[in-house]
């Protein structure tokens, strides 16, 4: 929730419904590839 807060902010800023959902998808989108980045990739060498 930090991160969501860090990248979002605390509430959304459309004031309709339909661009409120967009804006909370756009948010979710960004903090997904943030984590994405984040995490380590594993690759088998043998």
């Amino acid at each position: 929730m930090g991160h969501w807060k860090a990248v979002i902010e605390t509430k959304l800023k459309a004031r309709s419904y339909a661009n409120q959902k967009t804006e909370a998808k756009i948010g979710a989108r960004i903090l997904h590839r943030m984590t994405g980045l984040g995490q380590p990739t594993f690759e088998r060498t043998a």
